[in-house]
């Protein structure tokens, strides 16, 4: 097993703090849920985690060796991929040509049974690997942003909205793929609009508020007090 630890983490957007002593873990295998209203600091927290944004204070560890610093190729090369909102893909390039860029520093065996794996999960990106990746819907969009994080073979993935502006049946085919890796050994920190969905999938629940955890623990009392996720929405 692998772990993730982030130890009271503060990241900075300006003079304004939007992460403040955070500390959460996560464990290959297993799906963490960061739940909270828009403007909480999600967003921030995984950018922070992806090497976008740097820390203000705090650790970032993986298996014990620092990621603090690092630069977000050397964060993917670390094993952590991060799906970020809005479907970010090469727009102008084709499906193939985007899992070719995200599997670049893979040997050339490696990354074609990469990009197998994925059209094997999504058979539509198999059908369009030759279309332009801005011509899809966004459905299919998200599922090549997803697409391009499975090629990194990580061992850990950050999903940051998947499900934002997308129709329930393509919500419910991201969350089995993601349900799927984790039962493959890929930690997953979901970050999720549809709180039902996310208490659904997972093992561990963190709810964000003001740039700080309010909730940390298991998913069940949330489902069974719908009000202890409210106050913690709140605080």
């Amino acid at each position: 097993m692998t772990t993730l630890t982030v130890s009271h983490l503060n990241v900075m957007r300006g003079k304004k703090s939007v992460v403040d002593d955070v500390s959460l873990r996560l464990e290959t295998g297993r799906i963490t849920a960061l739940l909270g209203p828009n403007g909480a600091g999600k967003s921030s927290l995984v950018h922070a985690l992806a090497g976008l944004l740097p820390a203000a204070g705090g650790r970032i560890e993986s298996d014990g060796a620092s990621l603090v610093g690092k630069s977000p190729e050397a964060i993917r090369g670390a094993g952590i991929a991060a799906v970020l909102e809005g479907h970010r893909v090469l727009s102008g390039l084709s499906v193939d040509d985007n899992l070719q860029a995200a599997g670049f520093n893979h040997s050339r065996i490696t990354l074609k049974a990469a990009i197998r794996e994925v059209y094997d999960i999504f058979p539509e990106l198999a059908e369009r690997k030759g279309q332009r990746a801005g011509s899809m819907s966004g459905g299919q969009q998200q599922m090549l942003s997803l697409g391009q994080a499975i090629v990194c073979r990580p061992k850990f993935i950050f999903a940051d909205e998947m499900s934002l502006g997308l129709a329930p049946l393509i919500v419910k085919r991201l969350m089995s793929v993601i349900s799927r890796l984790a039962s493959q050994g890929t930690g997953i920190l979901l970050i999720e609009q549809f709180a039902h969905v996310a208490l659904q999938l997972a093992s561990e629940v963190h709810v964000m508020s003001r740039g700080r955890l309010n909730y940390s623990g298991a998913p069940q009392p949330l489902i069974d007090d719908p009000e202890i996720l409210h106050r913690a929405y709140l605080a």
